[in-house]
């Protein structure tokens, strides 16, 4: 769908609050300039950024009705039909990078590519419905994917970190995974066969923060994420993340974001 159609939807109370998304993003932004939060965090775009949200993250829109872009949504599910492991890889890889850094700034060549495969994929969505319609939109999708990889694989050349960019997915794969089995740096070392202090540089390569850091960090994170869904009680938020009781998930949110969980909570609502 295009921008300006979402805008004009009579949803924006329900965009403008953080919300959790089941699927993935891809907004590409064309004119105008803005603000978009993604897991609770503002990044500024402009008519050359290309924003990627990965299932399971928390967004909000600021609407601004006189920006344009075109904004594609997809299920793993739908991607993953008829597809070869290696396609998978590399069409969904991308979406690891942008846990980290979901906003890419294009060149002006690298936009107009991608637009390009942009509206062959809206224009294919228009066209009525066939045997070859959702194929076709597949692999029209698929090969924007691995664009956009080719274009943020010469981003982390230019950064330098590529050579342990491999194993630093792997080691949030691991914190995404056991979250609520594990907080200690040296359990994350032991499943990637490294030394603590190895894990450490690689993370300060990175991120510059350290693995201690990291790991607290998505504990935060996913804390905020659940408890902006609905009315889960702490007591559970508590226990998904692996705290013995909920006084101790209490403490531990305090002492990384200065408010509560339920203050936290009630902040989110009210914006609603």
């Amino acid at each position: 769908m295009t921008l300006e159609s979402l805008f004009s939807r009579d949803i924006n109370n329900l965009l403008e609050t953080p919300h959790r998304v089941n699927f993935y993003h891809l907004i590409l932004f064309t004119q105008g300039t803005g603000v978009h939060s993604v897991d609770f965090i503002d990044y500024t775009y402009d008519s050359r950024t290309l924003l990627l949200i990965s299932k399971g993250q928390v967004h909000q829109f600021h609407v601004n009705n006189a920006n344009k872009g075109i904004v594609i949504v997809f299920t793993s599910e739908f991607l993953y039909e008829n597809a070869t492991e290696s396609n998978l890889f590399h069409s969904l890889h991308v979406f690891e990078s942008a846990l980290i850094a979901p906003s890419i700034q294009l060149t002006g060549a690298q936009k107009e590519l991608l637009q390009k495969f942009s509206q062959a994929i809206y224009s294919e969505f228009q066209q009525p419905i066939d045997d070859l319609s959702a194929e076709i939109l597949r692999h029209l999708l698929r090969v924007m994917l691995l664009q956009i990889a080719r274009i943020h694989e010469k981003v982390l050349l230019a950064q330098r970190i590529a050579p342990n960019y491999k194993e630093f997915v792997t080691f949030r794969r691991f914190v995404e995974r056991d979250l609520g089995k594990s907080r200690k740096v040296e359990y994350y070392a032991g499943l990637l066969d490294v030394s603590t202090k190895k894990l450490n540089e690689i993370l300060r390569k990175i991120l510059n923060k350290t693995a201690k850091e990291f790991i607290e960090e998505n504990v935060i994170l996913e804390a905020r994420r659940l408890l902006t869904q609905g009315d889960l009680p702490i007591k559970e938020v508590s226990a998904r993340l692996g705290f013995s009781e909920p006084t101790n998930l209490v403490k531990f949110f305090k002492k990384h974001t200065n408010t509560s969980p339920a203050e936290f909570r009630r902040k989110i609502h009210s914006s609603k």
